[in-house]
């Protein structure tokens, strides 16, 4: 039976989260496909899209790369696949997965206070207005 384009899109968005997560949680495509009982080569069909993944493998890979089901299913939509993580980078994602693993919420907000900018300056800089082409009205 052929998959409709429908359906290949939602494997790749599928496939595209597990290898987000599987690069989060540092296993290798070799590490994961024998944890689940299969080759690197066919963790790759997966992670791409080109293969459908069995519930059975789906479930062994979630438990391997520490991530449940709802993760990996995130944002692929019933008539539209989309995919949940599109508009991050490998960085913010671990940032994101090891955040809640800090123990101080001290920390924690001391991290999301520098990852949202500096604080505002009490004492902004007053900027001086002059009128254009008198020399004498400038500084």
């Amino acid at each position: 039976m052929r998959r409709s384009q429908a359906d290949k899109d939602a494997d790749a968005a599928l496939g595209t989260d597990i290898c987000r997560f599987r690069e989060i949680s540092g296993i290798s495509l070799k590490e994961l496909g024998d944890a689940i009982g299969v080759t690197f080569q066919q963790v790759r069909k997966y992670e791409s899209g080109k293969d459908r993944i069995s519930s059975k493998k789906l479930v062994e890979t979630a438990r391997t790369i520490g991530c449940d089901l709802n993760s990996l299913y995130a944002g692929i939509g019933i008539d539209d696949a989309t995919l949940a993580f599109l508009d991050h980078s490998r960085a913010a994602l671990k940032l994101a997965a090891n955040f809640d693993g800090i123990a101080s919420s001290e920390e924690r907000a001391a991290i999301a206070l520098l990852l949202a900018g500096s604080p505002p300056k009490k004492n902004k800089p007053q900027f001086r207005r002059w009128a254009i082409g008198t020399p004498a009205a400038r500084p």
